[in-house]
């Protein structure tokens, strides 16, 4: 019973944070419809992915308030401080080069296959390429430092108050598994569960970093490392696949969906416990 208590008022606030954002999108969402009917508040991406980011920081605001003041000089210290010293842009460019020419490398592995060829017929260089290119990454940085801070900075760090570190990092993954399909969530445990196996073992490697090096930037350049390599792919196709019927198990346009992916995410996530087994265990 007891352990019982210290769960629900370890994740109560969470759950009441997650309903206040679902209320606030199913009253806006009529009022956006209004302004343009393509709108939805509960997209993935686009001005849904923006909503979302707003309102869950407006929510982790609101937390702030009720929590200690020692929680809320944490999160001021791993969320904004690091911004002020130089030292922090080595360490993001480092996780972001490990983990872009991770994406690289696989889909180079998918190149030699019969199965994805390379577009030679893509387009060309230009200014106005590298421009959306330069601007693509900007949103990508941003993109990366605001989901490590709601899922890490903010969900992990305060479920660190209440539970071990392998706890938290298990239950920030699963919400960050959802969030990613907010209009079917249950979606990515039955039909969709591909993804969902993906997005929870990133949410688990992520989260691993973050509980490891302790620093919020490591974990925003993994991420970003990750998700620039798909902006880099929507502004230059160069890579081709077969339809989706012909591809085979192991190869998917998402990455997030491959099962080579998920292995791949696997063994990342052992070596790095093996590393620190301690830290994470503790």
């Amino acid at each position: 019973m007891r352990v019982v208590k210290q769960i629900l008022s370890a994740i109560g606030p969470i759950i009441l944070s997650a309903l206040s954002i679902l209320i606030t999108f199913f009253i806006l969402q009529p009022l956006a419809l209004k302004l343009d009917p393509r709108f939805n508040l509960l997209a993935n991406r686009g001005i849904g992915k923006v909503a979302f980011i707003f309102l869950a920081i407006y929510q982790i605001f609101l937390l702030l308030i009720i929590l200690p003041k020692s929680f809320f000089n944490d999160f001021i210290r791993i969320n904004f401080s690091f911004f002020i010293q130089k030292s922090w842009i080595k360490d993001f460019f480092k996780y972001f080069s490990i983990f872009f020419s991770l994406h690289v490398l696989l889909l180079i592995l998918f190149l030699m296959t019969p199965y994805v060829q390379f577009n030679y017929f893509w387009g060309y260089f230009d200014l106005n390429l590298i421009l959306k290119l330069i601007w693509g990454f900007i949103v990508v940085f941003f993109l990366a430092w605001s989901e490590e801070l709601i899922f890490r900075g903010t969900i992990y760090l305060y479920l660190a108050r209440f539970f071990k570190p392998i706890a938290g990092i298990l239950v920030t993954s699963i919400i960050f598994m959802f969030v990613h399909d907010l209009s079917r969530p249950v979606n990515l445990i039955t039909e969709n569960w591909h993804l969902g196996m993906g997005l929870f073992l990133l949410g688990v490697l992520l989260n691993i970093i973050f509980v490891i090096t302790r620093k919020l930037y490591t974990g925003m350049g993994a991420h970003a490392g990750l998700v620039f390599v798909k902006v880099i792919l929507r502004r230059i196709p160069i890579i081709m696949y077969l339809s989706a019927s012909k591809l085979p198990f192991w190869i998917d346009k998402d990455l997030r969906m491959s099962p080579l992916v998920h292995l791949l995410f696997f063994a990342l996530i052992c070596i790095f416990f093996i590393k620190n087994r301690k830290k994470l265990i503790n």
